[in-house]
């Protein structure tokens, strides 16, 4: 078992999967796994607000966008956490591709995991489930304060 870690959230990693540099700022890990296909993007980002709002503006957006449509949208409980579960579904031109989306609020950190990979009727609850479930959360990577938000600098 591989893990992950950058000092302020640590998650294990599956199997079969490659790291890929990003220059996306708030990315903390993107895996590939080409025999699969599927991705996983695991992000963390500075939010002043919660779940409730980040819900309505991420269905606002998707209603607003022709090309991809919403197959679930709810609130539901991970290791005794609130998380933001939306599962929409896409064409890139030549696929349908499903992406499941798991979103969860602490310490004015929003951390966000997303797996997309091409639209099946398979269950992966377990395999993402077992993923999230992994996720320990040191100490919060941004400090929100001011209207703004800094790097919390570890000592």
């Amino acid at each position: 078992m591989t893990m992950f870690t950058n000092g302020y959230s640590t998650l294990q990693m599956p199997e079969g999967f490659e790291a890929v540099n990003t220059k996306d700022e708030f990315n903390e890990l993107y895996l590939v796994n080409t025999k699969i296909p599927m991705s996983i993007k695991y992000s963390t980002t500075p939010t002043l607000v919660g779940l409730p709002n980040i819900k309505e503006d991420f269905e606002k957006n998707i209603v607003n966008n022709d090309r991809i449509e919403l197959v679930n949208s709810d609130f539901i409980v991970i290791n005794d956490n609130i998380y933001y579960m939306i599962v929409s579904s896409f064409s890139d031109g030549e696929n349908e591709l499903r992406r499941n989306e798991f979103l969860y609020v602490e310490d004015s950190n929003l951390y966000i995991f997303e797996f997309t990979y091409p639209y099946a009727d398979r269950e992966l609850d377990d395999f993402y489930l077992n993923i999230i479930r992994s996720l320990k959360i040191s100490v919060p990577k941004y400090i929100v304060e001011d209207g703004g938000y800094r790097l919390n600098e570890m000592d």
